[in-house]
């Protein structure tokens, strides 16, 4: 999916469209919206594995641009951390979560709703953390 994305430019746009958005701001704002971001982005992923491997060296090559060197290595891990926090989103977010869509545990709407619910307190707490460490 990378190569892909790479191959129509769709990475190249995002970049310059994200880092042309944040120049200028404070570091710490910057870092803040990157995680953000980068946790919104999932919805667009069926899996972890293609979200890390298209979305994890651009988001850290724009930050690279735009934030002290001594913030990089925070910004890796709150990005990392959200990885496994971004799982519960959607019922396509990760390799088990089609499993127990599909076993029918849990509705659609009843899906939607709790990764809504429960994305949001990970990304807030996500946030909060990234706010401690730097």
């Amino acid at each position: 999916m990378a190569g892909g994305l790479q191959k129509v430019g769709f990475l190249k746009w995002a970049a310059e469209l994200i880092s042309g958005s944040l120049v200028g701001m404070e570091p710490v704002t910057i870092v803040i919206l990157l995680v953000i971001l980068f946790f919104l982005f999932h919805y667009f992923f069926a899996s972890v594995t293609a979200h890390v491997v298209a979305l994890l060296p651009l988001f850290l090559g724009v930050a690279a641009n735009l934030i002290p060197t001594e913030m990089m290595q925070p910004l890796a891990i709150l990005l990392v951390g959200s990885l496994g926090l971004m799982g519960i989103i959607t019922p396509y977010a990760t390799g088990p979560s089609p499993i127990w869509y599909g076993a029918g545990y849990i509705s659609q709407a009843t899906w939607w709703k709790l990764g809504a619910i429960f994305g949001f307190i990970y990304l807030s707490s996500l946030v909060l953390l990234g706010f401690v460490i730097l």
